[in-house]
């Protein structure tokens, strides 16, 4: 018997995965692009050894950093702007220049909200673009400055969600999602004993699915999902289960608990 792929409909909110998120690591599955050219020397200013505190009027600058970066010509002039450029550029140029992403456009900004995660003190922005769509900025003290937090303000993928939805990729990807519990939904025909179905959500993209993950596996994000949406860095990939099985969604592995490090 082939298994069925379980594929959810409804509306869910353009929502900052940072707002709810600790530590996060990235590897890329699939290596962005990253051409010939070689990223200058220092992109960033680096960490002092005894961190710095933030100004007191924390909000004008991070604002300040936000601007920047919109007004930027260029990745690497972006780059600069950005936590962690240095790490985060090859994944700038895979989303920007190889899958042709636009820059968010910048409209109107909300007043900042002033907040702390783990100690880290950041500010948040609701940014309304001239054509209409909202989207959640972080920008974050990382010891010297307030950068922006890349990876969380584009949700980045080594493959846009859409494209693993039609391609169903057997090669591992690594998505930064929300993931639920399934109420409710059984998980595939033939999934091992001690597997469990898990809704994944993406927050640019109205398809969530439901995927599956092993005994192991499973364990660990239970609690993390416990009556929550939690933005969770994972590995998926589409496998088959049992004999001529068709492929499901397969969780593979926790790369981080949130989005962004």
């Amino acid at each position: 018997m082939k298994a069925e792929v379980h594929i959810l409909g409804g509306r869910f909110g353009r929502i900052l995965g940072a707002v709810a998120c600790g530590a996060c690591l990235f590897t890329a599955c699939r290596k962005p692009s990253t051409g010939a050219e070689k990223a200058p020397q220092r992109l960033e200013v680096g960490l002092a050894e005894t961190p710095t505190l933030p100004p007191e009027d924390k909000e004008a600058a991070a604002l300040a950093a936000l601007e920047d970066f919109f007004k930027a010509e260029d990745i690497i002039s972006r780059a600069k702007v950005v936590r962690d450029g240095l790490r985060v550029l090859p994944m700038m140029r895979d989303y920007y220049e190889v899958r042709g992403h636009p820059l968010p456009a910048f409209g109107r900004v909300s007043r900042g909200k002033v907040a702390k995660l783990e100690g880290i003190p950041m500010v948040f922005f609701d940014i309304e673009a001239f054509d209409g769509p909202h989207y959640y900025v972080a920008v974050v003290w990382d010891g010297e400055r307030f950068a922006v937090d890349w990876e969380s303000l584009t949700a980045y993928g080594t493959m846009d969600w859409s494209d693993f939805l039609e391609e169903k990729p057997t090669e591992p990807q690594e998505m930064r999602v929300f993931v639920l519990a399934a109420r409710g939904i059984p998980n595939f025909p033939g999934s091992p004993e001690g597997s469990t179905a898990f809704r994944i959500e993406h927050r640019d993209h109205p398809q969530p699915l439901i995927a599956t993950a092993d005994a192991e596996l499973a364990k660990k994000i239970t609690p993390m999902v416990k009556g929550r949406r939690v933005p969770v860095t994972l590995e998926l990939a589409w496998k088959a289960i049992g004999p001529g099985g068709a492929p499901v969604p397969v969780i593979l592995r926790i790369v981080a608990p949130s989005w962004s490090p």
